[in-house]
């Protein structure tokens, strides 16, 4: 009986790492480990039998172990300017443990030198290729999910600094699925760049989605991108990074970034079906979506 082949996921707690996570378990052809800075919080994913190893990328001695007989990893970093250097750390590691084969989840790909934290994802793919590890890159535009995670949907408001900016949008669901599918088969994955943007939209249109679907008004308010960076900072966020995030929005404000709402076939050529688009995804995430899109006006 042939060894199963053992994948590692990184970020295996959160939307995409969670998800790919998930599907290749569900596959029951490969072994799945997760990557935990503290494997106690497992939880559903030892019930689902994914085993769990502690990962820091901060903490060089806990990579080898980690590592030890992983033939693929999915390469996912937080939103920090730490990622070039967490980067780097994890593929040495890698490629002295003999891992075979490296999925990163990058950023867009749209022709631009002047949104910097692009830049450095694609310098983390093509420090992967420099260090002869079979490689796919997957190169997200704008997650459908960050309508909440930025906060920008509350009380039946869409707050938002885009302006009239039409964006390609993907669901984290998607990036999961492609990603799940390159690690399980790199026979066929390998050496590619998946771009993955399945719908273009601007705030408007996206607005008119969740009223219909939702059976809800949905106001929109133009918020300065200055403010959105201050917020977030105060928050906690990495300035480095977030001066970037700044520098995107002013230009996307501008229209000043070619293929900003370009969009992909990608999600059917990988695996077969339609990626998802959104109103799909406000249906799959109404029992999140619906409370924030509730203005408490009676209707």
């Amino acid at each position: 009986m042939a060894t199963k082949r053992k994948l590692l996921v990184l970020g295996a707690t959160g939307k995409v790492g969670g998800g790919v996570a998930r599907a290749l378990a569900e596959r029951g052809d490969v072994d799945v480990v997760a990557a935990l800075r503290d494997p106690s919080r497992a939880g559903a994913l030892a019930e689902r039998g994914i085993e769990a190893r502690r990962l820091d990328l901060d903490d060089a001695a806990t990579l080898a172990p980690a590592l030890a007989g992983i033939d693929g990893a999915l390469l996912l970093t937080g939103y920090s300017v730490d990622m070039l250097r967490q980067s780097k750390r994890f593929l040495d590691a890698a490629r002295a443990a003999g891992v075979a084969h490296i999925v990163h989840v990058g950023a867009s790909g749209a022709a631009t030198n002047e949104v910097a934290h692009w830049g450095w994802h694609q310098f983390v793919e093509a420090y992967a290729e420099a260090r002869g590890l079979g490689w796919t890159h997957l190169r997200p535009e704008s997650f459908m999910q960050n309508l909440t995670a930025f906060g920008w949907l509350k009380g039946g408001v869409i707050a938002h600094p885009i302006g009239t900016a039409r964006w390609s949008w993907i669901d984290c669901e998607d990036v999961a699925a492609v990603a799940a599918a390159a690690l399980a088969d790199p026979d066929r994955h390998a050496g590619q760049i998946y771009r993955l943007g399945t719908e273009a939209a601007d705030m408007g249109a996206v607005a008119a989605t969740l009223a219909r679907e939702l059976g809800r008004s949905i106001g929109l308010v133009d918020v300065a991108p200055e403010d959105f960076h201050a917020a977030a900072v105060a928050a906690g966020g990495d300035p480095a990074y977030l001066d970037c995030i700044l520098n995107q929005f002013r230009l996307n404000r501008a229209g000043a970034i070619q293929g900003a709402d370009e969009t992909f076939d990608t999600v059917e050529r990988v695996l077969g079906r339609p990626g998802i688009g959104w109103a799909e995804h406000v249906r799959r995430n109404a029992a999140v979506l619906a409370p924030l899109a509730d203005s408490g006006e009676a209707r």
